[in-house]
C-alpha cells in the first residue's frame, strides 16, 4: 500500500498503527496476566499466544523505516520478555482438556517462530550490518577495479544476459542489491567495472536501437520492489526457504559410490523437510489448532462470548497466514509480466515545488480558511508541494539522454557535471554564439548561464535556473509546435522536481543556500503583494502591468522584461538579478535560434543525473516506503547500464 501512495495522511496513519501495535499487544498480555481468573473465563489464557503471533507481525511488514531496523536489539529483548510473559500467563491454569493444551502449544510455538523471524529480518536490514557490507563492498570494488582487465572476458556473457533481461518481460533476475541502494558511497556495478569499455559501448548501442528499450523502467521498478521487500518485509526469510527447496528439487545427484549418494540423499531430505516445515508451519499449526479447538468439550465450562472470540482469533490467523504464504510464493513462481501490469508497483508520481506557486496556493480561499491554514494547516500538510503523474515522454527523454551519454565514452563523466556537458554540446552546435561570447584573452565563455553552472554550488545553481526557467516559460506564450510544447513542459517539470528534491527533501542542501532560498521566498511576497490571488503566471504578468501603469511615462515605454528586471531588483538579494540575467540570455537564444528548450531541458536532466548518486542511502531507502522517487529509478538505471557513477571520493 505505502509503495503505491505518496499521501502524507496515509503514511501518518500507518505510522501510528505501527507504533501502537506493540503497545496494544503488551497491554493485552498484561491484562490477561492480571484479570484472567474466573472459572468461566479460562479461554482467556488461550488467547495469550495470539499476542506473540501479533508481535511477530505479518510477512508484508517488519519495519516502518530504516531506523526501526536499527532497533533490532530492542525487539530481541522484547522477544525474550514477551515470550516469558506469555509463558507465565498460560502456566497459570491446569488445562484440564489436553486438546486445548495442544492447540495452545502450537499457537505458542508459531508465535515464537514468527517473532524470531521478524527480529532476524530487522537485524539483517539494520544500518550497522549494511554499513559493514558497504565498507567491504567498497574495498572489494577498489581491488576488482585494479584487476578488471585480467578477468573481463569471464563476465561478458553475464552482462549481455543482463541487458537481455532488462527488455525481457519474463525476467526475474536483478542486479542491484539492497546494500548498494542504501549505501552512502554507491559504486559502479562490479560486473560492469570488470569489462572493457568497447564491449559496454556495443551493448549500449544495441539497447539504444532496441524498440523495447523503455522496458528497462519495468525492470528497475521490479528491482526496487525486490529491494523494498528485503529491507522492510520477511521476504529474505521466505525467499531463502523457497530458493533452498527449488535448488534441492532441481539439482540431480552426481556421485561415484553408494555411500556418498545415500549421504547426499539424506542431507537433501532433511533440508527439504526442514525448509518445508519452516515455510508451512505457521499455517499448519494454526489450522491444526482450529481443528483441536473445534473438538474441545466446551459445554458450560466456557463463556459463549469467549468461544466466539477464540474462533475469530483462529480463523483470522488462518486467513492472514494464507495471505502471507500466497504473497511469499507468488513472486517466486510467477515470471510473467501479467502480475507486474496488474497494479502499479510504485506511485509513478513526480514531486513539484515552485516558489511562486507556493505563494499563490491559498490566496483564493476565505479569510477564515486562510487563517486556519496559516495557524494549523501548515504544520499538518505542506501544501507548497504537489505531485503530478510521470509521463511517458519524460521517461523516454531521461533514458534517451542517458543512452546518448552512454554511447560516447568521453561523456561517461556526466554524473560529475551539472549542466556543463549540455551547455558545451549546445555551444558546439552553435559556434557563432560561442565565438560571440568567448573572451579573447582568457578563452573563457563569458555568459551568465555558464557562470551559474560552473562557478556556483549545485543548490544555488538550481535556485537561479529555476527562476530563469519560470521567466522563460512565462515569456514563451505563443502558439508552438507539439514537440516544442512537450520539451517546454518537461523542462518546467524537471525544474520543479529538482527544486522539490533540493529544498523540500533537503538533498545536497547547504545552510547558506537554505538561507538564500528562505530570504528570496519571503521577499517575493513584497514584490507581488496585490496579485497573489491569481495563478502563478498571471500574478507575475499582472504585477508587471501594474508597475507599468503606476510609474508614469518612462515606464510606459519599458518592455515587459524591463519591468520584470526592475521588480526583481527591488529585492535586496542578489539571487534575482542573477536569475534575470540567465533568463535574458535564454530569451536571446530563443529569439535568435528559434528555440532554447532543448538546451534548458538538457541542463536540467544533467542535474538530475548529478543528484541521483548523491542523494544518500537514507533518502533512497526511506522513499521506498512513501511511493518511491523517480530519481531512485534514475540512480538504478545509471548503475545498471554502465560505469556512470562518480568515484566514491567525488
Amino acid at each position: 500500500m505505502r509503495r503505491r501512495s505518496t499521501s502524507h495522511v496515509l503514511t501518518s496513519l500507518l505510522w501510528l498503527v505501527y507504533l501502537s501495535a506493540d503497545s496494544v499487544a503488551i497491554f493485552v498480555l498484561g491484562h490477561l496476566a492480571l484479570h484472567a481468573n474466573g472459572p468461566q473465563h479460562q479461554l482467556l489464557f488461550f488467547w495469550a499466544p495470539f499476542v506473540l503471533l501479533h508481535l511477530g507481525g505479518q510477512d508484508t511488514v517488519t519495519a516502518f523505516s530504516m531506523q526501526d531496523n536499527d532497533l533490532w536489539r530492542c525487539h530481541l529483548l522484547g522477544l525474550v520478555t514477551q515470550v516469558a510473559a506469555a509463558g507465565y500467563v498460560v502456566s497459570r491454569t491446569s488445562w484440564p482438556d489436553r486438546r486445548l493444551l495442544y492447540a495452545m502449544v502450537l499457537i505458542f510455538v508459531c508465535g515464537c517462530l514468527k517473532y524470531a523471524e521478524r527480529t532476524l529480518c530487522l537485524y539483517r536490514a539494520s544500518p550497522i550490518r549494511i554499513n559493514q557490507y558497504s565498507s567491504d563492498h567498497l574495498r572489494h570494488y577498489a581491488y576488482n577495479t585494479e584487476l578488471a582487465v585480467l578477468g573481463s572476458h569471464v563476465h561478458r556473457d553475464k552482462l549481455a544476459q543482463r541487458f537481455k533481461d532488462m527488455v525481457n518481460p519474463d525476467s526475474t533476475r536483478f542486479g542491484v542489491s539492497e546494500y548498494s541502494l542504501v549505501s552512502d558511497t554507491p559504486t559502479n556495478d562490479e560486473l560492469i567495472s570488470e569489462i572493457e569499455e568497447q564491449y559496454i559501448l556495443s551493448l549500449l548501442q544495441g539497447l539504444k536501437s532496441n524498440e523495447d528499450c523503455y522496458r528497462v523502467y519495468n525492470y528497475v521498478s521490479a528491482e526496487l520492489v525486490h529491494n523494498y521487500e528485503r529491507l522492510y518485509t520477511k521476504a529474505p526469510i521466505r525467499t531463502l526457504y523457497i530458493e533452498f527447496l527449488s535448488e534441492k528439487l532441481s539439482d540431480g545427484p552426481d556421485h561415484e559410490n553408494w555411500s556418498s549418494f545415500l549421504c547426499d540423499i539424506f542431507v537433501r531430505s532433511v533440508g527439504f523437510l526442514l525448509c518445508t516445515l519452516l515455510l508451512l508451519f505457521p499455517l499448519l499449526s494454526v489450522s491444526t489448532a482450529l481443528v483441536l479447538f473445534k473438538v474441545v468439550e466446551k459445554g458450560q465450562l466456557h463463556s459463549r462470548a469467549d468461544v466466539t472470540v477464540s474462533y475469530i482469533l483462529l480463523i483470522g490467523a488462518i486467513i492472514l497466514e494464507v495471505a502471507s504464504l500466497f504473497m511469499s510464493i507468488l513472486p517466486c513462481v510467477s515470471s510473467t509480466d501479467i502480475f507486474q501490469c496488474a497494479t502499479n508497483q510504485w506511485s509513478e508520481m513526480l514531486g513539484q515545488y515552485n516558489m511562486t506557486t507556493s505563494l499563490t496556493r491559498h490566496q483564493d480561499t476565505t479569510c477564515i480558511m486562510s487563517f486556519v491554514h496559516q495557524r494549523i494547516g501548515k504544520y499538518l500538510v505542506d501544501d507548497s508541494i504537489s505531485h503530478i503523474p510521470i509521463t511517458q515522454d519524460l521517461k523516454k527523454f531521461v533514458l534517451d539522454k542517458l543512452l546518448a551519454f552512454g554511447t560516447r565514452e568521453q561523456d561517461w563523466n556526466f554524473a560529475s557535471t551539472h549542466g556543463k556537458l549540455a551547455l558545451g554540446k549546445w555551444m558546439d552546435r552553435h559556434p557563432q554564439w560561442r565565438d560571440r561570447h568567448t573572451d579573447s584573452v582568457s578563452a573563457r565563455l563569458e555568459t551568465p548561464l555558464n557562470s551559474v553552472i560552473n562557478d556556483l554550488d549545485l543548490p544555488t545553481s538550481v535556485l537561479i535556473l529555476h527562476i530563469a526557467t519560470d521567466v522563460l516559460y512565462f515569456q514563451d506564450n505563443k502558439s508552438i509546435s507539439s514537440d516544442r510544447q512537450t520539451m517546454r513542459k518537461m523542462s518546467t517539470e524537471l525544474s520543479n522536481y529538482i527544486m522539490y528534491l533540493v529544498f523540500m527533501c533537503r538533498v545536497m542542501l547547504t545552510p547558506s543556500t537554505e538561507i538564500l532560498h528562505d530570504k528570496a521566498h519571503t521577499e517575493m511576497k513584497f514584490v507581488l503583494p496585490k496579485h497573489l490571488h491569481l495563478g502563478e503566471k498571471e500574478s507575475i504578468m499582472e504585477a508587471f502591468e501594474a508597475n507599468r501603469e503606476g510609474q508614469g511615462t518612462p515606464r510606459e515605454q519599458a518592455t515587459q522584461m524591463q519591468l520584470l528586471k526592475n521588480s526583481l531588483k527591488a529585492i535586496t538579494s542578489q539571487l534575482f538579478p542573477s536569475a534575470f540575467d540567465v533568463a535574458q540570455e535564454l530569451i536571446d537564444i530563443h529569439r535568435a535560434e528559434g528555440d532554447c528548450w532543448d538546451l534548458v531541458s538538457a541542463v536540467w536532466v544533467e542535474m538530475l543525473y548529478y543528484i541521483a548518486p548523491r542523494c544518500g542511502g537514507a533518502f533512497h531507502s526511506w522513499q521506498l516506503t512513501t511511493g518511491g522517487e523517480f530519481i531512485t529509478h534514475v540512480f538504478c538505471l545509471m548503475q545498471q547500464l554502465g560505469p556512470f557513477l562518480p568515484p566514491p571520493s567525488a
